[in-house]
């Protein structure tokens, strides 16, 4: 309701006891009333409803990608990752792979002097399943192995295998595992051992020490791969 002052006039009486003209009454000022709770909570109802859609309208247009490093060209097994190799690529990763097992630009001195142990190709995501840590590495050695202990001679580049070493003695001999997660770098079949099918196998380890282990599990009794 609007603010108003409304005037009204009554007779007077002159000396000569004639009515006068009009004298004016007090004036009575009408006040405007304050809003009701109901008026109150409505407004405030509009005004959070507004906010939600801005807000769902903002989460609409955010992009959910986020930077990572990807191969900038097909990196074989065994290659040192320089910076160079790197590129960054904008991609939307599963919280398990996000955390942990993928890198973003600001960590690129965690891949660069890494190791491949598999070929990657350009445009894939780096993962650190597929690098030694940088300063180890590679260590690479070959040695003839028959078929039917390397997977019937199906083991291909860029695989990983566990290896074991049976050392025969006075007893049955006893076999262990020397070596775990060993990756293949090459496969080459020979002539055979012993007249069966024979293949020359190189594979890359971690350490010095897994090194050391293979070569002498290698002179010392039958070795055997095991695709892990």
């Amino acid at each position: 309701m609007l603010e108003g002052t409304a005037t009204r006039t009554r007779p007077g009486t002159g000396e000569d006891g004639r009515e006068s003209s009009a004298a004016p009454m007090r004036s009575v000022r009408r006040r405007r009333p304050l809003p009701g709770g109901r008026a109150v909570v409505g407004a405030l109802l509009v005004t959070v409803a507004a906010m939600g859609t801005y807000v769902a309208a903002s989460g609409a247009n955010a992009d959910p990608r986020h930077p990572y490093l990807v191969a900038r060209a097909d990196l074989p097994l065994g290659h040192r990752i320089t910076r160079g190799d790197l590129a960054a690529g904008r991609m939307q990763l599963p919280a398990y792979l996000s955390r942990g097992h993928a890198f973003s630009p600001a960590e690129a001195r965690r891949v660069i002097g890494a190791v491949t142990l598999g070929p990657i190709a350009r445009g894939e995501l780096i993962q650190a399943a597929t690098l030694s840590p940088p300063g180890a590495g590679p260590h690479q050695l070959s040695f003839a192995i028959e078929a039917a202990r390397a997977v019937g001679g199906s083991l291909r580049p860029g695989e990983s295998v566990d290896v074991l070493a049976t050392v025969r003695g006075a007893a049955d001999g006893t076999t262990a595992a020397v070596v775990r997660g060993a990756r293949i770098v090459a496969v080459r079949r020979t002539g055979g051992l012993s007249g069966g099918d024979g293949l020359v196998v190189t594979v890359q380890v971690a350490t010095p020490d897994d090194a050391l282990a293979l070569a002498h599990a290698v002179d010392a009794g039958e070795v055997t791969l095991v695709r892990s």
